[in-house]
């Protein structure tokens, strides 16, 4: 397994209690991943962790193997990583969602032209806002090296991940004009 197959899920806190218990905060929008017998990549990709025991209400969890405070100090400030085979097995989109790790990369044109790919997503308040990284030509006609396009039915029409492309409305290109 390695990180390019991989998509980060949450980041392991600090211990809480005795027993082990340690809080896990999640970094992703399917928290129903996170339950007993769950497992999970950690650290240099090799170490495995399995959820013995978790907690919904004050998300924490024991680890199978640190089932103490001493142990489950060693987890503190790592990150969880889950496969994105797995991912798609185990979380479950509703229509019009996508995970991000298919956005990511993903061609934006307009009626017109390319205008660029998604390089990252912002998370705002309710909503989300896709970085653009502008394509050559028009970076070569004096326009900015990035943008952001609002994930909003005004100015994006149609998002297909298998052909790798979001195609927008012609407002896109205003964003870009004025960036």
């Amino acid at each position: 397994m390695n990180e390019k197959n991989l998509v980060q899920v949450a980041k392991l806190g600090k211990t809480i209690g005795l027993k082990g218990y340690i809080k896990l905060h999640n970094l992703s929008d399917f928290p129903d991943q996170f339950k007993k017998n769950a497992s999970f990549f950690c650290k240099d990709m090799r170490n495995i962790l399995k959820i013995k025991d978790y907690n919904p209400s004050n998300n924490t969890a024991l680890f199978e193997g640190f089932e103490n405070i001493e142990e489950a100090k060693k987890l503190t400030h790592s990150i969880l990583y889950q496969s994105i085979e797995e991912s798609r097995r185990t979380c479950k989109l509703k229509k019009d969602e996508f995970f991000y790790f298919d956005i990511l990369e993903c061609q934006v044109r307009d009626s017109k032209q390319k205008l660029g790919k998604v390089v990252d997503i912002l998370e705002i308040s309710h909503s989300y806002l896709f970085e653009v990284s502008t394509d050559e030509e028009l970076i070569k006609n004096g326009l900015a090296k990035s943008f952001f396009i609002p994930y909003l039915d005004k100015f994006i029409k149609k998002i297909d991940t298998e052909k790798r492309l979001i195609e927008c409305k012609d407002e896109a290109f205003l964003i870009l004009e004025n960036s």
